[in-house]
């Protein structure tokens, strides 16, 4: 069986996003030297236009996707569960340390090890 790990969820994640903005650079140089054309008096047709902007949305709504599975991989990795929250295991474990530290000079009981 193959385990998955949350760094290679992660790292998963950022290289899709890194692809994802060649995308977005590769459409930005598309779009500038449309811009360029029409600024040059070039006649542009509809979907030379329109082309470019059907991009831009895909390309919008797959970087949100890679945005929010990122997210998760590290609230995963920091041990966050899916309302947002997360236990400090080191302060419990402190915490009840010093309660149970309490009850023993209250009770006058003998040392417990620990």
């Amino acid at each position: 069986m193959t385990m998955i790990t949350p760094d290679e969820e992660i790292e998963h994640g950022t290289e899709v996003l890194n692809a994802l903005l060649q995308s977005i650079r590769a459409l930005r140089r598309e779009i500038e030297g449309l811009k360029e054309q029409a600024q040059s008096g070039e006649v542009l047709s509809e979907t030379d236009v329109s082309k470019p902007m059907g991009k831009v949305q895909g390309l919008v709504a797959q970087c949100a996707k890679a945005e929010t599975y990122l997210n998760e991989c590290r609230s995963k990795q920091a041990g966050i569960a899916r309302g947002g929250y997360a236990l400090d295991m080191d302060r419990a474990r402190a915490e009840i340390g010093c309660k149970l530290d309490r009850l023993r000079r209250c009770s006058g009981a003998r040392p417990v090890s620990e």
